[in-house]
C-alpha cells in the first residue's frame, strides 16, 4: 500500500490547528486504503486510543469537491445505522502539497469491498442472505430520512469485521434526495448497476437503490455481472431484459431478485420489504456464521477501499 506525508489540518469543528502530523487534533494518517478520480481514503490511527478511522480526502480543492465533501458529511452526520458507515467528523487541509482540500472522516470498516469478495472468495448463500437483510435494512433507513445513495455497487459495501452488522455502506457522496431532477449532461452511479429509468435520466427515486442491491447479489450468487459489456451494451440489455435468474438459487432467492430487479420500478418492493424477504433466507444461526467471515476477511485479506 502507498503512504501519504502528512500535514498539518485545521477542523472545521474546532476552528484550531490540531498537531502538526494530527487530523482533528487526535489522527495519524496511515496507509492508503482505496484511490479514484474525486478522492483518496487512507486509513488512520486515533492517538487518544480509539477505534482506527478511515479518512477521506478529496482530490483537489474547488469549490464542487468542498460542497459534495460537505454533503456527504452531512448526510452521514443524519444516520444512525448499524448497517451504514459512521461519521466521524470533516475538515480542510489548511497548508502543504493538500492545502485547502476538504476531508471528511468516518468509521472504518476494518474488512474489504464486496468487489473483492468477488474476485478472491465464492460466498454460501447463508452469508448472502445475511448481508442482503442489513444491506436492505440501511438502504431503508437512508430512505426514511428522504434520501436516495444512486451508487449502491460491490465497492462500495464493505465486509466490517464489527460486531453490529457484518456489512456496511459506505460513499455517500453522490446520494440525493428522493425527486431529484438529474444535472443536465452529469450522469450519477455506476453503468452496471443503475436501473432502467436511472439510465434514462429519470427523477431520482428509491427503487433505484433496491434495484442496484438486487443486481449486486445476483452477482455475488453467481460469480458473474447480470449485464456484462461495455457501458452502452449493459445499458441497452437491461432496457430490454429482466436480468437472468437461475433455477438453481431455488425459490426464496429467485422470488426476492426478480423483485427486486423489476424493469418496472413501480413493481419493485421497498427496502424495508425486502429486507424482511431476505431475512427468511438466513437459516437460524448462519448470521453469526456471517459475522465471522467478516472478522476472517479483515484480518486475512489486504485492505481495500474505494474512494
Amino acid at each position: 500500500m502507498t503512504g501519504l506525508a502528512v500535514v498539518p489540518v485545521e477542523s472545521r469543528e474546532s476552528g484550531v490547528a490540531g498537531g502538526r502530523d494530527l487530523i482533528l487534533g487526535r489522527y495519524r494518517l496511515r496507509e492508503r486504503l482505496g484511490r479514484g478520480s474525486l478522492a483518496e481514503v487512507y486509513r488512520a490511527t486515533d492517538v487518544a486510543g480509539g477505534r482506527d478511522v478511515a479518512v477521506k480526502i478529496a482530490a483537489d480543492a474547488g469549490a464542487k469537491q468542498r460542497d459534495r465533501i460537505r454533503n456527504e458529511a452531512k448526510i452521514l452526520a443524519a444516520l444512525d445505522h448499524r448497517a451504514i458507515v459512521g461519521f466521524v467528523g470533516e475538515g480542510i487541509i489548511p497548508g502543504g502539497a493538500r492545502a485547502g482540500r476538504p476531508f471528511l472522516i468516518e468509521e472504518l470498516a476494518f474488512g474489504t469491498s464486496l468487489s473483492e469478495t468477488l474476485r478472491s472468495a465464492e460466498p454460501r448463500r447463508a452469508d448472502v442472505a445475511a448481508w442482503a437483510t442489513d444491506l436492505f435494512d440501511g438502504i431503508s433507513h437512508l430512505h426514511g430520512v428522504g434520501l436516495v445513495h444512486r451508487d449502491i455497487k460491490p465497492a462500495n459495501l464493505m465486509l466490517s469485521g464489527l460486531r453490529r452488522s457484518p456489512v456496511r455502506i459506505v460513499d455517500f457522496g453522490i446520494a440525493a434526495p428522493a425527486g431529484t431532477l438529474p444535472e443536465p449532461g452529469i450522469s450519477s452511479g455506476t453503468v452496471h448497476y443503475m436501473s432502467p429509468e436511472q439510465a434514462s435520466g429519470e427523477p431520482v427515486h428509491p427503487s433505484w437503490d433496491v434495484y442496484a442491491l438486487g443486481l449486486v447479489l445476483l452477482e455475488l450468487l453467481t460469480g458473474r455481472k447480470a449485464y456484462p459489456g461495455t457501458a452502452v451494451e449493459s445499458l441497452v440489455a437491461r432496457t430490454l431484459r429482466s436480468p437472468e435468474i437461475p433455477r438453481m438459487l431455488g425459490r426464496g432467492w429467485s422470488e426476492l431478485l426478480a423483485a427486486a430487479t423489476a424493469m418496472d420500478g413501480a413493481g419493485r418492493p421497498t427496502a424495508a420489504e425486502a429486507a424482511a424477504l431476505a431475512s427468511r433466507l438466513v437459516p437460524p444461526g448462519r448470521r453469526r456464521r456471517a459475522h465471522l467471515l467478516s472478522l476472517r476477511s479483515a484480518r486475512r485479506i489486504p485492505l481495500t477501499r474505494p474512494a
